[in-house]
């Protein structure tokens, strides 16, 4: 998923966490709980709970957060689970 201004349809979301979730178990990161909120009036949101507990928020607006660091809303799956191997 590329960064771009345009929305993103909540299919394209679904599916880029999906991508997401599948490269963090590829790696051995169990994922315990992926909320989406895909409500069309304000940035779509999400979460994806690990077993490890750590916690890595998504907006659209303003991309991956692990409380500490960030990524660009489309950061490639492997950016994603580096926030992780930075707590």
């Amino acid at each position: 998923m590329h960064h771009t201004r345009e929305r993103r349809t909540p299919i394209a979301i679904a599916q880029y966490f999906d991508n997401v979730v599948d490269y963090l178990a590829c790696e051995g990161i169990d994922v315990t709980q992926v909320v989406l909120d895909l409500e069309p009036a304000r940035p779509m949101r999400g979460q994806v709970v690990t077993g490890r507990g750590p916690v890595l928020r998504w907006r659209e607006d303003l991309g991956w957060s692990n409380g500490i660091r960030t990524t660009s809303p489309g950061a490639q799956p492997d950016d994603v689970a580096g926030l992780l191997d930075r707590m």
